[in-house]
């Protein structure tokens, strides 16, 4: 049986050869062979017929029956492929380790586009798993589902989630895990996630295109401030439905909205203490900077929101992204709340 044009067109961008895709597709259609079978069923010299046999056995996808002549047998694609995802998990985990080691943390900023949503909540997927900071999350109730282990881990690695979605959704399998922020919003025509104010990913109309919506993910400043500014707006329309916090003493922001309403409902009755790493606006420096926090300001109809830290040096006025007012511009938060 000849192999079509279509089946053989996926075999190759699987990285078969067109031979080791002939071999193949014979033995799964006439069952057990041997070499002058599949040469003369196929169409590959007889010549050619051992050294790609032995390909696809090192790849796992045929055996061999000894005997004389010796006879071939091709696992089934379940099979065969089951092996063949193994190996490519393997050689990506291979590869994301190689590249924490190596990559550098300052690279050229870029986007990522893509019309499958598959792909955009992969990207999602990756975007929570490597955050270490806080990940804003505006979501539709039906979205997290594709999203929720990924959710879990950043949660079990101290990152905070700071999530704005419908008041309905049961978030129960979260509670307790880390430190969850959820906002009642009802804007949710597209999702956005932002992780640590360094990329955001946007997919659009997803209530309207389910399987295909227009997505992107992006590293360019003027993109995160645009993702950025939609999202004190959403805050500003939001409110506040569950605080879920199981790390008093690592408590991590990006946003110093978030940070600023968060010391605001708990200045009063505790202490809070910060350890922050931010840039001196006057010397343009990166500053690790700690103490206690004193104050705060939140003025959205001016554009400000900030805090007042007590250093042993003196009083910092901490802004945050793009900060101008400010003493420093500050992405990288965490602050210990003492009962």
């Amino acid at each position: 049986m000849e192999i079509t044009g279509e089946i053989l067109s996926a075999f190759t961008k699987l990285g078969f050869t067109k031979y080791e895709a002939l071999a193949y597709w014979t033995l799964l259609v006439y069952g057990p062979s041997t070499a002058k079978d599949i040469s003369k069923r196929s169409g590959i010299p007889y010549n050619r017929v051992y050294d790609t046999i032995a390909s696809l056995k090192m790849r796992g996808f045929v055996s061999e029956i000894e005997g004389s002549p010796t006879v071939y047998v091709a696992f089934s694609p379940s099979v065969a492929f089951l092996r063949f995802k193994k190996e490519l998990d393997e050689i990506k985990q291979k590869l994301e380790s190689a590249l924490r080691k190596v990559k550098v943390d300052e690279e050229r900023p870029g986007i990522w586009r893509t019309t499958s949503l598959d792909e955009a909540v992969e990207m999602t997927n990756e975007s929570l798993r490597n955050a270490e900071y806080e990940v804003i999350l505006v979501a539709p109730e039906k979205f997290l589902g594709s999203i929720e282990d990924s959710i879990r881990i950043a949660l079990k690695n101290g990152v905070t989630v700071s999530l704005y979605t419908e008041d309905r959704i049961d978030l129960s399998e979260l509670i307790g895990i880390g430190n969850l922020f959820v906002r009642k919003f009802h804007k949710l025509n597209h999702f956005i996630g932002m992780t640590d104010g360094k990329e955001v990913i946007d997919i659009q109309n997803i209530g309207f295109r389910p399987r295909n919506p227009p997505s992107f993910k992006a590293t360019y400043p003027e993109i995160i401030f645009a993702q950025y500014s939609f999202i004190r707006e959403a805050f500003k329309e939001s409110s506040l439905t569950m605080e879920s916090i199981r790390r008093k003493n690592d408590i991590r922001f990006f946003t110093t909205f978030h940070a600023a309403d968060f010391i605001k409902r708990h200045l009063k009755n505790n202490n809070i203490y910060a350890e922050l790493i931010a840039k001196n606006l006057e010397t343009g420096e990166i500053e690790k900077i700690e103490g206690r926090i004193i104050g705060y300001t939140i003025a959205f109809e001016e554009g400000i929101d900030n805090f007042d830290v007590e250093t042993e040096t003196g009083i910092v006025k901490i802004g945050g992204m793009f900060a101008v007012l400010e003493d420093y511009e500050c992405t990288k938060i965490k602050l210990s709340l003492i009962e």
